[in-house]
């Protein structure tokens, strides 16, 4: 498989959190990773479909800034930042199954003309309907190598049960048959979260599509009643609630 092609990532998703009280959990799911062609909605499966309805889509108004609906709007950005070189972009998502979607976190990876990761936008959901971008990017805005970590201050209101306070470290690997990226946040009190995403990559085909549907057919609800469920466990363990502040005002940061 050809490392910036669209796939299918059969992935498991991990979270833990030891401060200040224990909660680990694990979960399978399907991703998408779609490459430019996809995302034009050309050559794809025929359960597939971009913009229109399918067994599973993507709409375009489901990702990228508020008011920024395709992928000529994210190029858009992407230029605007201080990555010069850019050849391929690609979106890892989970994608809508029978019409509904929620991401927490999806990412557009984006890959130079020699065909190396130059830069990552990590696209931030929260289940009040707010969305925020972090731009990751290599040492003095070259190369992400597969062993860096990038940072990112937190702006934006994500759990409950967080303040919008310390940062993010965030870590990619994608190759032609894996992919993984690993979150760490860090809440400047001594506690936080780790996150890691880590599957395989398959080809992106009707059969690959009809399996994830069959191993997992509420998709993107399915996410949603398991963050629920664990802000319950969370909050039956004592942890305060905070309540929904405002958005920042720049829907983008570094």
């Amino acid at each position: 498989m050809e490392l910036t092609k669209s796939s299918v990532v059969h992935a498991r998703v991990s979270h833990s959190r030891h401060v200040p009280v224990e909660n680990k959990f694990t979960y399978r799911i399907d991703y998408l990773l779609l490459d430019e062609t996809a995302l034009n909605n050309n050559g794809n499966p025929y359960l597939f479909s971009y913009g229109r309805p399918n067994f599973v889509s993507l709409y375009p108004k489901d990702h990228g800034l508020t008011g920024h609906s395709a992928i000529d709007e994210v190029r858009k950005l992407i230029n605007e930042t201080d990555i010069e070189d850019i050849g391929q972009v690609l979106l890892l998502t989970h994608p809508r199954y029978w019409g509904y979607t929620f991401n927490p976190v999806s990412f557009w990876f984006i890959f130079n003309t020699p065909g190396k990761l130059c830069g990552v936008l990590a696209e931030v959901h929260n289940t009040f309907g707010d969305r925020h971008i972090y731009l990751c990017t290599g040492q003095e805005e070259g190369e992400i190598e597969r062993n860096s970590w990038t940072t990112a201050s937190k702006k934006f209101h994500v759990s409950p049960f967080f303040d919008v306070a310390g940062h993010y470290r965030f870590r990619f690997l994608i190759e032609d048959s894996r992919l993984a990226v690993w979150i760490n946040y860090d809440d400047g009190k001594g506690g936080g979260l780790k996150t890691a995403i880590i599957g395989n990559r398959r080809p992106f085909t009707d059969g690959q599509i009809v399996l994830a549907l069959l191993r997992r057919p509420f998709g993107a609800a399915r996410t949603t009643a398991l963050i629920h469920w664990q802000a319950l466990r969370l909050w039956l363990k004592g942890i305060r609630y905070r309540p929904r502040p405002e958005p920042p005002v720049k829907s983008f940061s570094k």
